[in-house]
């Protein structure tokens, strides 16, 4: 049998292009992901002591993400009514809201309207922080949800925030990390992070996160 080195090495080449040609679509593909998950609002940030001092004078957006939960739960079920077949708050979580709710009521920091997700952890939070709250189904959790869905739940999340009255008051949103995410590009992690909003002109800026942590003893 002849060997045809001409042949070898022209197989070799066509093997790296394709390689090549692999990496440079994964690569494409990785940023066009990255792209889609930028923020979609402007960011003006503020030191996160300044941040929390504003709010005493109201008019901002505050979007919740319910406390600490217990993983080891799921959702099995669409009926938000029925707790015992939900992700819930844990122990360490409740504690942990008690303390931002008594720190927030120390600070005589406004809230006005506060809307909440169907899910017993989101009511539960609102419950907890602010002592009231009105159940909002377009907050329901978006990651649940086809891509249509998610996406249509996160622009309703944007257009409810653009509606929120914040004359007085801090208007206030309790949910999940996903609508968040779809609606203005921000991913609010660790549970219990409040992302801060602001309307200036109609348009919505990112004035920082507070952490669970964050809050002053």
């Amino acid at each position: 049998m002849k060997f045809n080195l001409s042949s070898v090495i022209l197989n070799i080449t066509v093997i790296i292009a394709f390689v090549s040609f692999a990496n440079s679509a994964t690569q494409a593909e990785q940023l066009n992901s990255s792209n889609s998950a930028k923020t979609k609002v402007a960011q003006i940030n503020l030191p996160t002591s300044e941040l929390i001092n504003v709010l005493k004078s109201g008019g901002y957006i505050l979007y919740m993400r319910h406390g600490m939960t217990n993983h080891e739960q799921k959702d099995n079920t669409q009926d938000f009514t029925d707790c015992t077949k939900q992700r819930n708050l844990s122990r360490s979580g409740r504690e942990q809201l008690k303390k931002i709710a008594q720190t927030i009521q120390t600070l005589k920091i406004p809230i006005g309207e506060v809307l909440s997700s169907p899910y017993c952890r989101a009511k539960e939070t609102a419950n907890i922080v602010f002592g009231k709250f009105t159940i909002e189904p377009k907050l329901q959790f978006s990651i649940s949800k086809n891509r249509q869905e998610s996406q249509s739940l996160g622009e309703q999340l944007k257009q409810m925030m653009h509606q929120a009255s914040t004359e007085k008051y801090n208007a206030v949103f309790v949910g999940h990390t996903s609508n968040l995410r779809d609606g203005l590009g921000v991913w609010p992690k660790p549970e219990g992070v409040i992302a801060v909003f602001q309307k200036q002109q109609d348009k919505l800026y990112l004035r920082g996160l507070i952490k669970p942590n964050d809050w002053p003893n």
